[in-house]
Order: structure tokens, then C-alpha cells, then sequence
């Protein structure tokens, strides 16, 4: 045999098993934590087998006591793990197992997210307190991506991603591919953000926080027909240079649309010096603090939450499912989106037929 295709072919395989369990979806994954109570059953099965040889030996010698049985048990051990499979199969089937796509098409229903991110430079700010991320707009990437996986967990729920600082950027729009938003959030780099979104030569544009003008593109990439079942999530420190209440017109936009918008408040109190030039040489360099009044008063006008996560990762996986989720969700029989198909009797019939061989092993 050629060792060499062997290992070739070894490699496939395994390439073709990580690929097919990367697929697998679990319509409820909670139902897993059932499986704990295989290694329970153990123990307390354990337990009572040890009580009955110790009722045995009281009588006589096992081996004595064995051979005076009319129907002694069989010798098979192995038909004592189908109990313990049929469980772990119950408890996958359970779990609602999908993988491949069905041939029937269900409705689009869930909710329209647009993640806002502020990518001004003082989201540059080295000052959260995680091994995750160590500056704000890192921070910032890392919660929009836990809360994508969350939306992705349901399915159903449409996200756009909106990066700001002197201009603000469409740069995913509404859409149901969470891979293609998760790797737009990948690729962001507040330290090298997307040139459309700099002051450049534009003597209208003397601020690099624009929070009012992103908000408005927020909530213009919504779909009007689906009023009522819309968020905007806007992830920033709230320290605009100009103090000129631009955030008042996107605040205002937003609760004109009826979009609530969530602000989520990373950064610190106490002041963080910016590891970049000052605009005079003579000067020190610029300080930043998180502005929370700013979000606060945002959220509030607008009817949505604020979520201080301060030097902190925001939760933002959590906040969806307890805030946004049990919302009303869009309903749309024109926009129609593939389903999984669902596997469960895949598992269910085997566990059902394991139960069955316990059963008549135990009579």
C-alpha cells in the first residue's frame, strides 16, 4: 500500500469531518446540558449494582446463588452501554441536529440590526482591562462579533454593519450571511480605518466624530415596510472634540424613523492619553475620556437601552437575547430564505431502539 496516499487520503477525511461538524446547527443547544446526567445514571446504576451483590453474598456465594437462577443473565457486557447511548442519542435529538439545506423555503422572520462602530481616533485609547482587547475600537469589534454569533444562533434576523468617524460607512448592509458580516467586523483596523471615513481635504468636516451623521445612515439603510421590528447598535466612547451637539440630529432622526437606538459606552473615567501626534508640536498630547451623558441621552430619546461596558468587552451576545430578541420580529412570506433540514430522527429512532435493547436485557 502507498503509505503516502494512505496518509493523503487520512487527511481528506478528517478535512471532510471538521468541514461536516462545522456545518451542524442545534435548533436548541441548551438541551445538551441534559447529557450531565449520563455520568449521574452511571453512578447511581453503579451504586445499586453494588447493593445487589451485597444482598447476594448475604444469601450465599454468588457463584452458587448464579447457578440456581432460572433465567440467568446473558453474558453479553456490551449490552449494558445501551442505555448510556441511547441516552446520548436522546439527548442529540433533543437538541434538534440540522445540517444541509431543505426543500422547503420558510419565511423570513426576525428582527434588523445595524451595528454602528465608532472608529474616530480616540477609540485608540489603550485603556480596557481584557486579554481580548486592549484598545477601545478592539473592544468595540470584539462585542459586534459575539453578537453576531448570537443572531446567528437563531437565525431568521437581518445585520448591517456601520463604521464612523469625520463620515460614516455602509459597509456591510442588511443581510441574513452572518460568515460575510462576521468577516467584514474581522477586517476592520481602527488604527487604519477605511479612508472614507477620514476629514481629508473637506474644509466642511473639523471634527473626526461624526455620531449624529452615522446614526442618520443608520437608519436610512433600515427597510421602511418593516417598521417596529428595527435596531440600531452604537458602539463608541461618545468624546466628540466639538461639543457641538451633532449627535442631537442623528438622535432625532432616529426617534422620527421610531428606530430605537442602543448605545453601548466603551472606555474609561479617568482620561487616557492618545498614543498618537498632537496637532502642534508644542502641544501635549490629546487626552480622551468615555462621554456617557452623550450615549445615555441618545438611548433615551430614542427609546433603547444603554450598556455600560466601560473598560470591558460589551456582552453584547447577552443584550440581544434579553433585550432585542423577544421583541417583535419581521414577518415577510415575500422573502423567502433557505432552512436546515432537520436531522433529529436521525437520532431519535437509534435511541429509541437502544432503549428497547436495555429494556429486554433487564427482563
Amino acid at each position: 500500500m502507498d503509505l503516502f496516499a494512505a496518509s493523503s487520503g487520512l487527511v481528506g477525511l478528517l478535512s471532510d469531518a471538521r468541514e461536516f461538524f462545522a456545518a451542524v446547527r442545534l435548533a436548541r443547544p441548551g438541551a445538551l446540558w441534559l447529557g450531565l446526567l449520563v455520568p449521574v445514571f452511571g453512578v447511581l446504576n453503579r451504586w445499586a449494582a453494588r447493593r445487589r451483590a451485597g444482598a447476594v453474598e448475604a444469601i450465599g456465594r454468588p457463584a452458587a446463588v448464579a447457578g440456581q437462577l432460572t433465567h440467568p443473565r446473558p453474558r453479553h457486557r456490551w449490552l449494558g452501554l445501551a442505555y448510556p447511548l441511547a441516552w446520548a442519542l436522546l439527548v442529540l435529538g433533543i437538541a434538534g441536529p440540522r445540517w444541509g439545506i431543505s426543500q422547503e423555503s420558510g419565511v423570513a422572520v426576525g428582527r434588523d440590526l445595524v451595528i454602528v462602530i465608532d472608529l474616530s481616533r480616540s477609540m485608540q485609547a489603550a485603556d480596557m482591562n481584557t486579554a481580548e482587547a486592549k484598545t477601545r475600537w478592539e473592544a468595540a469589534r470584539a462585542g459586534a462579533l459575539e453578537l453576531v454569533k448570537a443572531v446567528a444562533r437563531r437565525g431568521g434576523h437581518r445585520v448591517a454593519v456601520v463604521v464612523f468617524a469625520a463620515r460614516p460607512k455602509l459597509v456591510c448592509p442588511l443581510t441574513t450571511d452572518y460568515e460575510h458580516a462576521r468577516a467584514i467586523l474581522e477586517d476592520l483596523d481602527g488604527e487604519r480605518p477605511p479612508p472614507d471615513v477620514r476629514p481629508g481635504n473637506d474644509p466642511d468636516v473639523f471634527s473626526g466624530t461624526r455620531i449624529g451623521t452615522a446614526l442618520i445612515l443608520a437608519v436610512e439603510t433600515h427597510d421602511e415596510q418593516f417598521l417596529g421590528s428595527q435596531d440600531v447598535i452604537l458602539i463608541s466612547d461618545g468624546d466628540d472634540p466639538a461639543r457641538d451637539g451633532e449627535w442631537l440630529r442623528g438622535a432625532a432622526r432616529a426617534a422620527e424613523g421610531k428606530v430605537p437606538v442602543h448605545t453601548v459606552g466603551v472606555g474609561g473615567s479617568v482620561p487616557a492619553e492618545l498614543k498618537i501626534a498632537p496637532d502642534a508640536p508644542d502641544l501635549p498630547p490629546p487626552t480622551t475620556r468615555l462621554d456617557e451623558e452623550v450615549l445615555k441621552t441618545i438611548a433615551r430619546d430614542t427609546g433603547g437601552h444603554y450598556v455600560a461596558a466601560r473598560t470591558s468587552v460589551p456582552p453584547l451576545g447577552e443584550f440581544f437575547r434579553a433585550r432585542i430578541e423577544p421583541n417583535r420580529s419581521r414577518e415577510y412570506s415575500g422573502d423567502q430564505v433557505p432552512q436546515p433540514k432537520e436531522r433529529y430522527v436521525w437520532f431519535l429512532a437509534p435511541a429509541l431502539a437502544l432503549f428497547a435493547v436495555g429494556w429486554l436485557r433487564g427482563k
